[in-house]
């Protein structure tokens, strides 16, 4: 009776913990960027010196994050003004380290309870003097901590070519 009511004891007490990411982080090289049709979405391609995608147990979300102003906090909780984020799958045209995502590029609004998409001609002021966009990847489990890749720099010239196709 007494090793019921300590396990059960262990359990609550662990159930509320998360625990660190055994995954170092990964490194990410930006590929290319391609505008889907004359949608908001643009499909980000990049590899990665580790499988980013496995092996997980429980797992809740992955994606890829992107900040389009100067606020890189990619902490769990910050709501970043204005990004592009989306999914993260593997690409099926390269390797098992070849990986797309599937992007748009949003503004946070109403305290950031909802996004809207931003329209090409803000995306191109928004990006006219930065060199570049700071990315990272993450993937969200149960009962661990969400797991950020190193950030990959991805060049506002290649986006700028890929917003201005129609």
């Amino acid at each position: 009776m007494v090793f019921r009511i300590v396990f059960l004891l262990l359990v609550m007490a662990s159930a509320g913990c998360t625990f660190k990411q055994a995954k170092p982080p990964a490194n990410l090289q930006f590929s290319k960027i391609e505008r889907v049709a004359n949608t908001a979405l643009y499909e980000l391609h990049f590899t990665s010196d580790v499988d980013i995608l496995g092996p997980y147990k429980s797992l809740i979300g992955v994606g890829l994050l992107c900040a389009l102003e100067d606020d890189p906090d990619f902490s769990d909780g910050h709501q970043m003004k204005k990004f592009m984020s989306g999914s993260v799958t593997d690409d099926k045209s390269g390797t098992h380290l070849d990986f797309v995502s599937h992007v748009v590029f949003s503004e946070s609004v109403a305290n950031g309870n909802s996004q809207r998409n931003l329209p090409p001609e803000e995306i191109k002021k928004l990006l006219a003097n930065r060199k570049f966009v700071v990315c990272k990847f993450f993937a969200s489990a149960t009962m661990i901590d969400t797991y950020f890749s190193n950030a990959m720099y991805v060049p506002v010239e290649e986006i700028l070519k890929a917003v201005d196709k129609h």
